[in-house]
């Protein structure tokens, strides 16, 4: 299983790719994505309870079903919490929306522990329980296994050596390379119409309180740009002389 570093950067890069947000703040938007891409590994707390961590591990929480009912039941949670703060024309459609990306930031951690070298058993996950009782592998691993004992009194001992280190910054430097990557991306065509030039017409300016407009010919009256303005004032003086 990767460690919580790239559950973590995975959760923080679901959490750029939408305007939907889960909290006002920034930071605990981001941190509530990160709980919810860490969440099926709360599979080993039975375990711990029972004197081994790995017992339950990569079971029932580890599949599609737990995914969308995360998400049935955060998109429930969320969407009552935020209703008076997200003026929605449609409610079922924001449910939706909720559902979906809460769903899919649990499920990451799914695809990223398929993507990791499993040294113990059961090998695999019930990737897609309940519609599948099979246990679900790839041989092509991106992440190597952690070292990790499977006695509660060690456990958390075990994890701190230079190996997992190096590991925990293996992760970092892909999942950050990926999120950075998704962040460009969502951020570019912010970025284009930033760039673009704005053509401001006068009823604009003088709402502003900028510019002070004397009355038009009726001639006059619908021309929108302050630049067709002056060039028509300049073909009128013309025609005068």
């Amino acid at each position: 299983m990767p460690l919580p570093v790239a559950h973590s950067l995975a959760g923080y890069a679901i959490a750029e790719t939408t305007d939907i947000r889960l909290a006002k703040k920034t930071w605990i938007n981001v941190s509530i994505f990160a709980a919810l891409a860490n969440l099926p590994d709360i599979d080993y707390l039975p375990g711990f309870l029972l004197g081994q961590p790995n017992r339950f591990h990569h079971l029932w929480t580890h599949s599609l079903g737990f995914a969308l009912l995360a998400g049935l039941l955060g998109g429930f949670i969320f969407r009552r919490q935020r209703r008076n703060l997200i003026q929605a024309e449609k409610p079922a459609q924001q449910f939706g929306l909720y559902f979906l990306m809460i769903s899919a930031a649990v499920f990451s951690h799914c695809v990223l522990d398929l993507f990791t070298e499993d040294s113990s058993p059961p090998y695999g996950m019930l990737l897609l329980w309940p519609f599948d009782q099979g246990f679900y592998d790839v041989t092509w691993n991106l992440f190597p296994s952690t070292h990790k004992s499977n006695e509660s009194a060690t456990f958390f001992a075990s994890l701190l050596n230079w190996y997992n280190a190096k590991i925990a910054i293996r992760e970092f430097l892909i999942m950050a390379s990926i999120a950075g990557l998704v962040k460009l991306i969502r951020w570019l065509p912010v970025l284009s119409k930033r760039q673009r030039p704005v053509d401001i017409n006068t009823t604009q300016v003088a709402r502003l309180g900028l510019l002070e407009v004397s009355p038009l010919p009726s001639d006059l009256a619908n021309r929108r740009s302050l630049t067709s303005l002056a060039e028509a004032a300049e073909q009128d003086e013309h025609e005068q002389q």
